[in-house]
């Protein structure tokens, strides 16, 4: 199963078509476009702020590794390697970068595939519109149609790493 995170933009228009065209499917996990291609993905889902670090980060690593010989190669594994780990974390900055723009979480969506997880969500999102009778602001719902938290932004609770609080 794939999970999707769902964000809608927080100036959403009233009508629930133009609503659901506006949602946008963020992919929890690896993502392979941003591990093979990252500069293009990076401009792609227009993070601006993220490539730029991403030029100026590469860009040093490349002029301070890659003088010599020796330097190729070592910058060659240290790029392997941290195109793999931009991989594992470019959905979650393509989340952050969402509610920097004024979006806010409003879901979670799975399935076996997008469109799967698409359907699902909008099955019980629409449900939950109708339930509701506005097309105005609605509460977090899960894919199968339970009732979830409230959507939490990024700097909140901080003091809990994965399992584990802090110390």
């Amino acid at each position: 199963m794939t999970v999707y995170s769902v964000y809608e933009p927080s100036d959403a228009a009233q009508d629930l078509e133009a609503r659901a065209e506006a949602l946008q499917f963020v992919k929890e996990g690896f993502s392979w476009p941003a591990f093979l291609v990252p500069a293009l993905w990076l401009i792609y889902c227009r993070m601006w702020v993220e490539f730029a670090l991403f030029i100026a980060v590469f860009g040093a690593l490349q002029w301070g590794l890659g003088l010599d010989k020796p330097g190729h190669e070592v910058l060659g594994w240290l790029l392997a390697g941290l195109f793999a780990l931009f991989a594992f974390q470019a959905n979650d900055l393509r989340g952050a970068a969402l509610e920097r723009r004024g979006y806010r979480l409003v879901g979670l969506a799975e399935g076996k595939g997008r469109t799967e997880a698409e359907l699902s969500f909008f099955k019980s999102w629409l449900a939950q519109q109708a339930k509701s009778g506005r097309s105005g602001e609605s509460k977090p719902e899960t894919a199968r149609g339970k009732q979830s938290l409230p959507p939490v932004s990024r700097n909140e609770g901080e003091d809990v790493i994965g399992l584990f609080p802090q110390a």
